[in-house]
């Protein structure tokens, strides 16, 4: 195991360092401009690729697609009937990411495996179900009402992962936490006293830590370089 984790004993993720949600985040922007569309907000798909980027890399903690849905609809309920249309009708595409289950495998036989998710819109569960990913801690933000929603000022919330040491029986400085995410990932996961591990495999390695409280403690490319 990496040097960095040697004293943990729980490693959680980000469900997004196990699931290629590439396609299920590509077929939500193609909805989201028809939804635009069809409430007087006539938008290309193009503009809300750019628009989804440009709320990955914002200085303020956003979900991608409520926050490109937000700078192309500055009406604020027209913006949550997309967001909220959306989640609803996107289909799960998800895979897989390659290497996953040897990697899972080998870390099995390291330390113990959990999932935290914050930040996330409902139907994770089903997702993780989909491809048979059982693991003894799962704690999600929709299930829990933790973590699910930004305090003012942006600040991420470490209530999530407090529930899931708690449920494990670890103590934070025993723990450590993978996410593909430095603002709503890391950052409540440091508040929360965790070790902390950039897995840089999604659109969010476009935003760089901006503090030292969103600041990993090791950073990686894959899962299977934290064996």
């Amino acid at each position: 195991m990496h040097q960095r984790l040697q004293h943990v004993q729980w490693l959680f993720f980000d469900p997004s360092v196990l699931l290629n949600e590439n396609d299920t985040e590509k077929e939500a922007r193609r909805l989201a401009a028809e939804a635009l569309g069809r409430r007087g907000v006539p938008v290309e798909l193009e503009r809300v690729e750019r628009a989804w980027m440009q709320a990955i890399a914002s200085p303020r903690p956003v979900h991608p697609l409520s926050g490109a849905v937000q700078l192309l609809a500055p009406d604020p309920s027209v913006a949550k009937a997309v967001v909220d249309e959306v989640t609803r009708s996107c289909r799960n595409l998800d895979m897989l990411y390659s290497g996953l289950q040897l990697a899972l495998g080998a870390l099995t036989r390291q330390v113990k495996l959990g999932v935290i998710g914050p930040y996330r819109l409902p139907g994770t569960r089903a997702k993780l179900e989909k491809f048979h990913l059982s693991f003894p801690v799962v704690a999600l933000s929709d299930e829990q009402n933790l973590s699910h929603k930004l305090e003012v000022g942006g600040r991420p919330d470490p209530a999530l992962f407090t529930w899931a040491l708690r449920k494990a029986g670890c103590p934070a400085g025993q723990a450590a936490y993978a996410s593909d995410r430095v603002d709503l990932g890391l950052a409540p996961a440091k508040a929360a006293g965790m070790t902390t591990a950039w897995v840089r495999v999604t659109n969010h390695k476009l935003r760089y830590p901006r503090s030292s409280a969103e600041t990993p403690d090791l950073t990686v490319n894959t899962i299977g370089e934290l064996t």
